[in-house]
């Protein structure tokens, strides 16, 4: 069983990393107005909220990534890489899949583009890589 305090450092770190990235890479905010959302209409939510995003990342991610981590007996910069990418990546397909069913993405009067959810999944596949890599760096596996 994983140490909570390491998950919780791990996770901590890993989130305050990944998420101070996907806010640089924010795109400059353009004019909107009033009313209009600044997310894309499928990513509305408390995800938007940075301290939320850390908390989950620190309490809820965490021993999801120790517990893949102790199953592959290794934690490192490259595992961590590939199932942070693979974290960001599957959400990112269904939501982009998901806005290209939609009838109303792209439609007049409305506020959400494909190309707006693609900048914004692209940022949390970002994110999440790096989350994993960070994670995959700081955690240590117990030896048998």
């Amino acid at each position: 069983m994983p140490a909570w305090l390491l998950l919780f450092w791990c996770g901590l770190a890993a989130a305050l990393v990944s998420e101070w990235l996907a806010a640089a890479v924010r795109p400059g905010r353009l004019s909107r107005r009033r009313g209009e959302a600044i997310a894309p209409r499928l990513m509305r939510g408390p995800r938007e909220n940075a301290l939320i995003a850390i908390a989950g990342g620190a309490l809820l991610l965490a021993p999801v990534y120790g517990i893949v981590f102790e199953l592959l007996n290794r934690a490192d910069l490259v595992n961590g890489t590939v199932i942070g990418g693979l974290h960001g990546l599957i959400p990112g397909v269904i939501a982009l899949a998901a806005a290209a069913r939609s009838s109303t993405v792209g439609a007049a009067g409305t506020t959400t583009s494909l190309r707006a959810i693609a900048v914004y999944r692209a940022r949390r596949v970002l994110a999440r890589t790096v989350y994993g890599a960070v994670f995959g760096f700081l955690y240590v596996v117990p030896g048998p």
